[in-house]
């Protein structure tokens, strides 16, 4: 998924769900800086280091084959296990709400507020949204990843948006993948360009080492169940924290599952989409809304946050900016693969 999604509808689903602006908006940013973050070395003003956990693409591994880094950043943050299958790499392939992504939401629902409850949660709304869009995909290289690239069939409208993705998928084939063809590209939906994150997108596609067919994939409606699980999750966070809610806000999700997948459904750029979800907002479409109040604009931006923590000191960079994200990623990580993925027999790298 992207901005449009990780932040603007989970600002949205948790608007919904009844919690204030406020809250939304933190937990809308953290679940779209899981995309942003990718420096692993701070150091701080007095020498101290700190643990940073990167998130997101290597700043200088492009090509992001390094194993560590897969297993540190792919597996947890982007592609969890859905644990199906007999071989490692099988049980690897993230599925869609998987018995495990269930497990983890309940753990970080259930955890005990530790200053960073709000960025957690945007994490886990990162990690959990995007089992619906990138199943039957891993977080690693492996030869389940690969697709065969003549065989990926794009059904769109709008024939301008369909040379629009597609000249996105031919500039992410050049900048990422150094002219390497589909079928060698073995890492995560890679393969198949960002075709799993437009939410309004039907497609299909074989699998270059089976022969298999994905069969369709409607994006629109998996993304429609991913907004109604996001919402789930929220309304239960609201109900065991009211200081947090603002119940005006709060409805229930078939009353706005229709207003919600005609902004899925829009053919459009990122801007085009982000333009959806701020109109069907300010007209109070999803939830009530008298104000017409906008989503607040995504402005987090991480050079800057990084630059903020480097002047900080041992006693005073739990305060800083960005700490807070810093803290619930390294918890959701050593969660996730020393605790979570362990106890289903996926030992992936222990202790990280």
């Amino acid at each position: 998924m992207q901005t449009d999604m990780h932040y603007y509808g989970t600002y949205v689903m948790a608007r919904a769900s009844g919690l204030s602006s406020a809250v939304a908006q933190v937990i809308a940013t953290a679940a779209e800086y899981v995309d942003d973050s990718n420096n692993v070395e701070v150091v701080l003003q007095d020498g101290t280091f700190l643990d940073a956990v990167a998130t997101a693409h290597h700043p200088v591994n492009a090509e992001n084959l390094d194993e560590f880094d897969q297993r540190k950043v792919w597996v947890p943050f982007h592609f969890l296990p859905g644990n199906e299958g007999n071989s490692f790499e099988e049980r690897l392939i993230c599925q869609k709400d998987s018995a495990i992504a269930q497990e983890m939401v309940a753990n970080h629902l259930a955890l005990e507020n530790q200053g960073f409850m709000l960025e957690l949660l945007g994490i886990t709304a990162h990690a959990y949204a995007d089992t619906f869009s990138h199943y039957g995909f891993s977080g690693i290289t492996s030869n389940l990843n690969r697709v065969d690239y003549d065989s990926i069939n794009l059904d769109v409208k709008d024939h301008s948006i369909l040379d629009y993705i597609k000249g996105k998928a031919d500039a992410f084939n050049d900048k990422y993948l150094a002219g390497k063809i589909a079928d060698d590209v073995g890492l995560g939906h890679g393969a198949v360009s960002t075709f799993p994150d437009r939410p309004f997108l039907t497609w299909s596609f074989k699998y270059h080492a089976t022969g298999e067919s994905s069969g369709q994939r409607i994006n629109q409606q998996t993304f429609l169940e991913a907004c109604q699980k996001l919402h789930d999750m929220f309304a239960k966070f609201a109900e065991a924290n009211p200081e947090l809610r603002d119940p005006l806000s709060y409805c229930q999700f078939p009353d706005i599952q229709n207003a919600t997948a005609q902004v899925i459904a829009v053919e459009g750029d990122m801007e085009t989409r982000i333009a959806a979800w701020q109109e069907a907002v300010t007209a109070g479409k999803i939830y009530p809304n008298p104000n017409k109040e906008a989503i607040p604009t995504y402005n987090k931006t991480f050079p800057q946050d990084i630059t903020i923590l480097k002047s900080q000191t041992f006693d005073t960079v739990e305060s800083a900016e960005g700490y807070a994200f810093l803290a619930a990623a390294n918890y959701h990580r050593n969660y996730v693969l020393n605790e979570l993925l362990p106890k289903y027999g996926l030992h992936v790298l222990v202790g990280s």
